[in-house]
């Protein structure tokens, strides 16, 4: 016997402006993370990771393009709220908020530099890394995928939000894989790479609730 979907309430005009703010942020942060690969051509990509771009003459962009992936994330948060509907959803949306204080961390405080060792990690370096460690935010769209999918108008994206949220959560791992055990970082560990595949995986989720969420809003005017 099929599942049967469970109707979704309508979106209101405050979450439907909350949507197009995500994908706004969003696509903000692609641009400024990609105008910094241009302006600072000093910081290898293959291992040097995007939060030392703010260690660099044109470190405020970093530190906004961070605030933006916060704003991008509450915004998701705060959009799909009414359509939320089980415990693992609710779990989801906790942890996305959590993910987007650590996202906030990150960019109020500068991290080191990938050469110093962690017995040399400043005060700022230490933090930045917890708001760092603090960002689950494939964990959180997979299970907020799972439940927006429960949903009659989200039956639609289904494959979508499933693809994506798992793309994110291998490229999740596979970073974790990279990081090496002793700290110490190198031309030879490929952390850099696989930390920019997780944040365009995770960009990419948001965008896509947000863009779904939009023509959900629009489409209830």
């Amino acid at each position: 016997m099929a599942k049967q979907l469970v109707v979704a309430k309508p979106l209101t005009v405050t979450a439907s402006r909350f949507a197009l703010a995500s994908i706004l942020s969003g696509a903000l942060f692609v641009l400024l993370l990609c105008s910094l690969h241009l302006l600072q051509p000093e910081f290898d990509p293959t291992w040097r990771f995007i939060s030392e771009y703010a260690l660099g003459n044109y470190g405020w962009m970093m530190h906004l393009a961070f605030g933006l992936l916060a704003v991008a994330q509450i915004s998701v948060a705060i959009t799909i709220f009414p359509h939320i509907r089980t415990v693992t959803g609710y779990i989801g949306l906790v942890i996305l908020g959590i993910s987007a204080v650590g996202v906030i961390i990150a960019a109020i405080f500068v991290t080191d530099p990938i050469s110093v060792s962690p017995d040399d990690t400043t005060f700022s370096g230490s933090m930045h890394s917890i708001g760092a460690m603090l960002d689950y935010t494939p964990v959180a769209a997979l299970l907020i995928s799972l439940s927006l999918c429960r949903l009659d108008v989200w039956r639609p994206m289904k494959r979508v939000l499933l693809t994506s949220s798992v793309i994110a959560i291998v490229s999740m791992l596979v970073f974790v894989i990279q990081i090496p055990q002793n700290g110490q970082f190198g031309p030879e560990v490929l952390a850099g790479l696989f930390g920019r595949f997780l944040i365009l995986a995770d960009i990419a989720w948001l965008i896509i609730v947000g863009i779904h969420a939009a023509k959900l809003g629009a489409s209830n005017k």
